[in-house]
């Protein structure tokens, strides 16, 4: 168990730096972690303990990362909080289609593998230099957007146990011309409402059986998130910090490469 503890807060610091970098929460490397760990213990029903789990993992991710952001800033809350409301009747559609009969483990790693796949194309392609500043980032938003971003990113939350920031800042860079910073800033933002919404729900339902460690809220294993918030609580903040000093491109490719690695293990699961 202290082995898993100590893979788990490595994962946790990882989680963060992405959480505090890219607006994305750390759900994508959560995830498949827990999948992997629920299922090596034969837990009944792991697609939703797995969910459930990371969702709370990112919500501290993105809450230590929204608070920095706030302190240096750099904080939009009007976007964030309008985006982050959809997002939560987003979660509750999401939900509805997690816990029903044919979505299962391996409708759960197809769909997660589809997000990898989309992830790294999406940080390699080339592509013009990006703005990582606020100024003179793109028009506000409109309502429709609000809504289109707050509910795809709700129901990619609670299928996937990610916060959302994988639709919400490829959408807002690209489509909507805003600052990275910008866009990081109202990602961490609306990930702390829909994840909260999301570990939420499942923590009011019943599981049949435990989890990996018998300590749970519903299908929230809180002995797992233990190391996972920690590592992600601390690393959160300074990946925000990092957002001002390493070069954006180094850090997309870097990331590409560690996705690469975690899809090559999902598909091996599954084969």
């Amino acid at each position: 168990m202290i082995t898993v503890f100590i893979i788990l807060l490595i994962v946790g610091v990882l989680g963060g730096l992405i959480a505090g970098l890219f607006g994305l929460g750390g759900g994508i490397l959560f995830a498949p972690v827990l999948l992997f760990l629920f299922q090596s213990a034969g837990v009944q029903d792991p697609v939703l303990w797995t969910v459930g789990t990371s969702l709370l993992c990112n919500f501290v991710a993105a809450a230590s990362s929204s608070l920095k952001h706030f302190q240096m800033g750099n904080s939009f809350i009007r976007e964030g909080l309008l985006t982050g409301l959809f997002g939560i009747a987003g979660t509750v559609i999401g939900r509805f289609i997690a816990t029903s009969a044919w979505y299962s483990e391996r409708e759960f790693v197809i769909f997660f593998m589809f997000i990898l796949v989309y992830s790294i194309y999406h940080f390699l392609r080339n592509r013009k230099p990006r703005n990582m500043e606020t100024e003179g980032a793109g028009a506000p938003m409109q309502w429709y957007q609000f809504v289109l971003l707050g509910l795809s990113s709700g129901m990619l939350a609670a299928l996937a146990g990610v916060g959302g920031g994988l639709i919400m800042v490829p959408a807002m860079t690209i489509f909507l011309s805003f600052g990275f910073r910008k866009t990081v800033s109202i990602s961490s933002l609306a990930i702390v409402m829909i994840t909260l919404s999301g570990w939420m729900q499942l923590a009011l339902l019943q599981p049949a059986a435990a989890g990996y460690t018998g300590l749970h809220i519903g299908f929230v294993d809180l002995g797992l998130s233990i190391p996972l918030i920690l590592g992600s609580f601390y690393a959160a903040r300074r990946g925000v910090w990092l957002l001002t000093v390493i070069r954006l491109r180094t850090l997309e490719i870097a990331f590409s490469v560690l996705l690469i690695l975690v899809a090559g293990r999902m598909l091996y699961g599954i084969m």
